[in-house]
């Protein structure tokens, strides 16, 4: 009995000073601070590596975003200019087939005149050969008055404008002095004129559409 009366307050003291330790950690042992401390120490540098190692990635993913829309604008402007390089061409093409035409139907006329200016003997006025000539060449040029040519595209035109505007109206018409006139009575002197003007008019509409070509690939 006397024991168990003695070790009783014994085991309340001990309870005390256990309490006491947990309620003020500064009176806890040295040891179990060290720990903790080093327990915390050792949480906030990871943190810190954490930190540090998510940083860079972040930094990379904007960069590579960055690089991925630049890249975007470059195949943007790239479309873009091919799209309107595709305009220019698409422009120039009709407009150089319309020359040809062109100059194929003054060919086909100069062709008319030369027939009647080399035959030999010359062909008498009232000849029907002659005449029938003469009605294909006025023909012809009917249709040639009545051939439209678009111009070529704007920046295009630029470069050609005094050449083109001395070729065509602003309906894109021939000038009517390009194709001279003739009549089924016209004299043999009329047509050689006329002969040496079509050969004149046929190098210009070649020498226009070399011209258009050139102007397209000059940067």
């Amino acid at each position: 009995m006397e024991i168990n009366q003695l070790s009783s307050p014994a085991v309340s003291q001990y309870q005390q000073q256990q309490q006491a330790q947990q309620t003020n950690p500064e009176q806890q042992p040295a040891v179990v601070r060290e720990a903790e401390v080093s327990s915390s120490a050792s949480l906030q540098a990871y943190k810190q590596q954490v930190q540090q190692q998510t940083a860079p990635v972040n930094d990379t993913v904007q960069i590579n975003a960055s690089s991925i829309m630049k890249n975007l604008d470059a195949v943007k402007a790239i479309e873009q200019m091919h799209a309107k390089l595709n305009e220019l061409v698409k422009g120039v093409r009709q407009t150089n087939e319309q020359l040809n035409k062109a100059a194929e139907q003054v060919a086909q006329m100069q062709g008319n005149l030369m027939t009647i200016v080399k035959n030999y003997p010359p062909y008498p006025i009232e000849s029907m050969e002659r005449r029938d000539l003469l009605m294909s060449y006025m023909s012809l040029r009917k249709d040639i008055e009545n051939l439209m040519i678009p111009p070529p595209p704007q920046p295009v035109y630029e470069k050609v404008r005094s050449m083109w505007d001395a070729m065509f109206a602003q309906n894109g018409q021939l000038q009517a002095s390009a194709v001279p006139a003739l009549e089924a009575g016209s004299s043999d002197k009329q047509v050689l004129v006329a002969t040496a003007d079509l050969g004149k008019t046929h190098e210009l509409l070649s020498g226009l559409s070399d011209q258009v070509t050139q102007a397209l690939l000059q940067p």
